[in-house]
């Protein structure tokens, strides 16, 4: 009940306060903390790469030794791959408008680009995991990150750059 009401109102007045600069009290530091659970917990349902970073940026594990992470694709990512390979570009900003696909949801607002060492050639995908002030919509449902940057910014969750290497077959 405590999400739902945050949800449909207390993340809003949350965002406002932010606004204005004033602090967040310790109710609604305390269930901005439980949507962010919330995320994680449920969210690999949803999407997996970006659940399992929520669970890293809450409890600050920056370099986890167990790394599931897989990039989900859709067409822009698709696209983006195609320019790389055919040299019409070197990196790719990733962005979509909606958040209707998996990679949407993980990705947007990454750079893709090429990467070759001994090994072989890989697409390197730069992943910000950090939270942006403003509001978003996963699949109707509403969130703030305005709230979530603010936990960023006081230290209560954690922001950093993932890098990911994808082989080229």
């Amino acid at each position: 009940v405590n999400q739902l009401i945050y949800l449909y109102k207390v993340q809003f007045t949350c965002e406002e306060k932010i606004k204005n600069s004033k602090n967040l009290n310790l109710y609604e530091t305390f269930c901005a903390l439980q949507t962010h659970t919330s995320l994680w917990l449920f969210g690999w349902i949803i999407e997996p790469s970006t659940a399992y970073e929520c669970f890293n940026k809450q409890f600050h594990i920056y370099n986890p030794i167990y790394n599931p992470l897989r990039v989900p694709e859709d067409d822009v990512v698709i696209e983006a791959k195609k320019q790389l390979l055919n040299g019409t570009k070197k990196k790719v900003h990733l962005t979509w408008n909606k958040y209707t696909t998996r990679a949407s949801i993980f990705l947007n607002g990454s750079d893709i680009s090429l990467f070759a060492d001994e090994t072989g050639n890989y697409f390197l995908y730069t992943i910000p995991c950090d939270y942006k002030p403003g509001i978003i919509k996963i699949h109707n449902i509403i969130i703030s990150e305005t709230v979530f940057d603010y936990l960023e910014n006081k230290g209560l969750l954690s922001a950093f750059t993932r890098y990911k290497l994808q082989k080229i077959e």
